[in-house]
């Protein structure tokens, strides 16, 4: 298994090459909708892995917690913002310049980790 530095600089290697990245002005105009009933997970996120996943997949924007912000926006209290299931929507079809990395690299599952982690920031 990739050590997490290294895999998170495969990550950060490919957002550079791709083009991808976050704003880093802090401004978010919500494309995300509360999530149509039919397609809810009854899973319900996990913290811990969530932050494991967010440190490879979003920290590089976000900063190492998500408090810092960087690259991308803080997202302290983004559950005042977005509720868990806005969350996951926005994560899955984020706006333009943050990447697109559901449903790859990461999966429904981590998607739903990921939410729960930063509704818990």
């Amino acid at each position: 298994m990739m050590p997490i530095r290294l895999l998170s600089l495969v990550v950060t290697l490919g957002v550079m090459l791709f083009g991808a990245g976050c704003t880093g002005d802090g401004s978010r105009t919500s494309a995300a909708t509360a999530t149509d009933t039919a397609t809810q997970s009854a899973y319900v996120g996990n913290i811990a892995s969530g932050r494991e996943a967010f440190t490879i997949n979003c920290a590089t924007c976000h900063g190492a917690t998500g408090r810092e912000g960087g690259v991308g926006p803080a997202l302290t209290d983004e559950k005042a913002r977005k509720n868990y299931d806005e969350t996951i929507a926005w994560i899955e079809n984020p706006l333009p310049p943050m990447p697109k990395l559901y449903p790859s690299p990461i999966s429904r599952e981590t998607v739903e980790d990921i939410a729960a982690y930063v509704q818990s920031i």
